[in-house]
Parts: C-alpha cells; structure tokens; sequence
C-alpha cells in the first residue's frame, strides 16, 4: 500500500459521504476491475471522443512492468487508476511527437491513461495519482515523461500543467483524434515564460499557428464559457510584435496579449 485516507463520495452533492480508500499498485488480479471502471466512465461522458478506451489485452501488457499500474480503492473497489507505458516502437514514441533527441527517447514514459469514477471526482486522485507515477518514472531511470489529453478535457489538462508538463504538439493521432501532446523533463524543471499569448481552446489553427512559430503552452485560464491556454517561447520575450500568421492570426494590440481567431 502506498497511501491511505478519507475522501467524499459524490463531493458536493446532498448525497455526499466519508469513503476510506487506499493506493496500493496493481497486476493482472486487477484487470477485470479497470475494465469495469473504464466502461462506468465512458458510459458517463458526455462528450466520448476525450476518452480514449482499450482493451484487456492493451492493459494485460502494460501490467507486465513492475509498478506500471497503480490504484484507488474503497470498500466498492477500484475508483480510480493510472497507467504507465514505456513505448517500445519509435513509432509510438511520444518523444518523437515533441522532438527531443534520438538518444532521448529510450528513455521515455508515457502517462497512458488516468482515470478516476464519475462518484468520486473532485478529491484531486487524477493529481495526486500522477504525482506518484512521475516519481516512480524517475526512480525507474527515465528522462521524461509525455502524455495525450484531448484539447476538449480541461481538468485533464489543468492536471498536467500542475504537475509542470507542457503542450509541445497538437495534431491528430491514432486516426482521428485531435490531441495535445505535453512533456515534461524529469530530470529538470522546465522554463518559466513572463510573456505570454493567451488563445482559445477552441482556436485549434491558432494554437497549431503558435507551435508551429516555436510556442510552447504552459498554464490554463478559466473563462464563463470556454477556456485560453497561455502560450510562450523558451526564452522570454520582450515585447509581442504585431504578428502576421497566415490568414487566421490579429493582434488584440495589447502588449503581451495576442488572441488568434481561426477563419
């Protein structure tokens, strides 16, 4: 067991109450309970396409490292889980999508998936669940750490900027799922960036415009309808010129601030 405790059960509801749970690593005894808890959470999405499922066989692989698996329990069972996976074909290597060195990517890890019940969300087990995994990856020798989230899923990706990861890429993988794919550098923390572009979630030319200019997204900000991501160079920059995007970016004309309208 790695941590036990107290959390709610259906948090913020009238029907909310105390829950003991435990995190302890998972192996193949476990595989029936995340494919239950993957089916419960595909059933409950509204939107579908953020979720991306596998199969028992996917799992039953990834569950072969020692430590790759770890899991949220109560008395009802798994309520949450996450996965690590150490890609072994270049071709799966996330370390390709955001371009670090051929020498680099054997030692790469993938978050390949977290998930947490519907019932239990809003007691941070997504965060604190990666924040175990991460400290595993570095145990186990690796130089970084990638991982997939669909623009579309914000507490996913709010997560991940909270724990230091940066959108290096978006494009769309595996047929045609439009995701962002974030790094982060486990052996140093990455850069601070002062100036920022602030665009839409919604703008995906906007945002493949910025990365295509070398931009790097790095912090989430809350909006009533929608949300903008923060973007900004590996050195910092003095001032924003007015850009000239191809056909689809304006300046806002204020200083550190551009927004980015797809046509």
């Amino acid at each position: 067991m790695i941590e036990a405790g107290i959390i709610k059960k259906n948090k913020g509801s009238p029907e909310e109450e105390d829950a003991v749970f435990e995190i302890r690593y998972m192996d193949e005894d476990n595989l029936d309970e995340m494919m239950a808890l993957q089916e419960v959470i595909i059933q409950n999405l509204a939107d579908k396409e953020i979720f991306r499922t596998h199969s028992i066989d996917y799992f039953k692989n990834l569950f072969q490292v020692e430590k790759a698996a770890i899991g949220a329990f109560t008395e009802e069972g798994l309520i949450a889980c996450s996965v690590l996976k150490f890609p072994e074909e270049i071709e799966d290597n996330f370390g390709v999508d955001v371009n670090l060195p051929i020498d680099d990517l054997s030692r790469v890890v993938h978050i390949a998936k977290v998930a947490v019940h519907p019932a239990f969300r809003g007691n941070s087990l997504q965060r604190k669940l990666q924040g175990i995994h991460l400290e595993v990856a570095r145990e186990m020798g690796c130089y970084h750490a990638c991982c997939m989230v669909s623009p579309k899923n914000r507490h996913s990706l709010q997560n991940m900027f909270s724990h230091g990861f940066i959108i290096k890429a978006l494009k769309l993988k595996f047929g045609s799922r439009l995701r962002y794919i974030l790094h982060k550098n486990l052996l140093r923390p990455n850069m601070s960036v002062p100036d920022e572009i602030q665009i839409l979630s919604s703008n995906i030319a906007g945002q493949i415009c910025l990365l295509n200019q070398g931009f790097l997204g790095f912090r989430l900000e809350l909006l009533r309808d929608d949300f903008e991501i923060s973007y900004g160079r590996v050195q910092a920059l003095r001032y924003l010129p007015e850009f000239q995007y191809s056909n689809h970016c304006m300046s806002s004309g204020r200083r550190s601030f551009v927004t980015l309208a797809a046509r």
